[in-house]
């Protein structure tokens, strides 16, 4: 993964408000329409978002912040297709290098499944199979 690519990229609208770090841009935000754990545990709903910076990933449901460090927790990072049929959809999934633990320690994850607009995962696809 070339995270460099990331500080390429124009800065676009910090829309829900992300606390950024010196140095840190927002280059993608959206609304999800759902998402949730690797093994399609749900963690939110429409009301959550995502944003993208050169060195984060943060998606927010409204009750909760999720964040990893893009060179620190990210180990891949890419297009997957869940479903069948009817049911088929793609994609944007992040695995983690390491375990987290959620809901008060009596969960785990190793990455997340963000389920988006068409024309947004194909905004964040070519953003992230650059980089």
């Amino acid at each position: 993964m070339n995270a460099e690519y990331l500080n390429t990229l124009p800065e676009v609208a910090n829309r829900w408000g992300v606390e950024l770090e010196d140095g840190e841009k927002v280059v993608f935000a959206a609304k999800l329409n759902v998402f949730g754990t690797e093994k399609d545990r749900m963690l939110g709903t429409d009301k959550s978002n995502f944003t993208l910076t050169n060195r984060r990933i943060i998606a927010n449901n409204t009750i909760a912040t999720w964040t990893v460090g893009i060179s620190e927790d990210v180990a891949s990072w890419g297009s997957a297709t869940t479903g069948k049929f009817i049911f088929k959809s793609t994609i944007f999934r992040v695995l983690l290098n390491d375990e987290m633990e959620y809901d008060y320690g009596k969960a785990k994850l190793n990455g997340f499944n963000f389920y988006l607009k068409g024309s947004d995962l194909s905004k964040l696809l070519e953003i992230t199979n650059k980089a």
